[in-house]
């Protein structure tokens, strides 16, 4: 009982501390730059992922299942207009080029809230990304595409489960009916509890440029998981309660999907900065790969560079104030003069 107890303290104190760096780091401003990329990037994250499980199972069968899981959190109207991005958008093929191009252009559309998150999350780490080269920046992309490849093997996933299970249900229902709910909708639950955790997990391992063990992130994507289906019934409740998006006529969808990423992401901010409090509450070794370095040290350069920013500007200041204190000394002198030619023409 004593182990409990102790390990209890030590879980709400890593949440306070959590809580202090979360709300330190601004993560209100960051939520909001991401829901901005976000709503930029979701066509083309939409296409990747829907064409990757549409091999399977049919694009239509998973823009549907899309539709339905967003149209639980934030309405049906949003999950329509989401659904619209992509049944609208196509790949121009006129020729090879346009093909090409607009390839080009999908995928760096589809990984750019990737790589605005990968820059959140080196800055929950306090680490900085080192001067980009071509490379770094390409293997930032493909980091980001690879997100964007699970969401869409998740996806997959999720229906392949999702079909064994309405099969299991139909034999079940034969045999004991009165079970038979209860059992899939723990089932359900299970399933897309470990899912969503799978993604946290990948997202906490992944994107920041930290050297950090699959172990470490585990507690984390698990509290990440819960206050995200948490908010997920509390916001899907206000949104249906209140009807947010209403006083925005027709721009109301895309106000909901903004509000969706942006609640989203302060959940995700909070869950790394708890894998970040339990990595040092476990001693982890955590340090910068490669190509990333402490923050200090890029804070410190550019202390540096204001301190001589600082110096120069002191010395113009001076010099100023040098020619300034000449010419109102010459001013005086000039003014002195004047006073004694007006005192011997007085004399004389």
């Amino acid at each position: 009982m004593g182990e409990i107890t102790r390990r209890f303290k030590v879980f709400i104190s890593l949440l306070k501390k959590a809580y202090f760096n979360w709300n330190r780091n601004d993560p209100w401003a960051r939520s909001a730059t991401i829901a901005y990329y976000a709503l930029f990037s979701l066509p083309s994250l939409l296409i990747i992922v829907v064409t990757i499980a549409g091999y399977f199972f049919g694009r239509k069968a998973v823009q549907g299942r899309i539709t339905q899981e967003i149209g639980e959190f934030i309405g049906v109207d949003a999950a329509k207009a989401i659904e619209n991005m992509v049944a609208n958008a196509a790949l121009d093929q006129s020729s090879t080029w346009a093909v090409i191009f607009g390839f080009a252009f999908l995928i760096f559309g589809a990984t750019g809230v990737f790589f605005q998150l990968k820059a959140a999350m080196n800055n929950i780490w306090n680490i900085a990304a080192k001067k980009n080269t071509v490379k770094r920046v390409v293997i930032n992309r493909i980091i980001s595409l690879g997100m964007v490849l699970v969401l869409g093997l998740l996806l997959l996933v999720s229906l392949v489960i999702s079909a064994v299970l309405n099969a299991i249900k139909d034999y079940l229902a034969s045999i004991s009916p009165s079970i038979t709910m209860f059992l899939l909708d723990l089932a359900n639950f299970v399933i897309s509890f470990s899912i969503i955790m799978s993604l946290f997990a990948a997202i906490f391992k992944w994107l920041p440029d930290v050297k950090l063990r699959w172990k470490t992130t585990y507690l984390g994507a698990v509290l990440t998981t819960f206050l995200f289906l948490i908010a997920e019934y509390l916001i899907g409740f206000y949104f249906g309660q209140s009807n947010p998006g209403s006083i925005y006529g027709g721009a109301s969808s895309v106000v909901l999907i903004l509000l969706w990423v942006y609640y989203t992401c302060l959940i995700v901010f909070y869950g790394a900065e708890f894998t970040v409090q339990y990595a040092l509450y476990k001693r982890e070794k955590v340090e910068p790969n490669e190509y990333a370095e402490p923050a200090i040290y890029q804070e410190l350069e550019r202390l540096e560079q204001k301190r001589g920013q600082l110096i120069d500007e002191k010395r113009i200041l001076d010099t100023l104030q040098s020619h300034s204190d000449k010419e109102e000394e010459e001013e005086k002198r000039a003014k002195q003069r004047e006073i004694e030619k007006k005192n011997k023409k007085h004399r004389e």
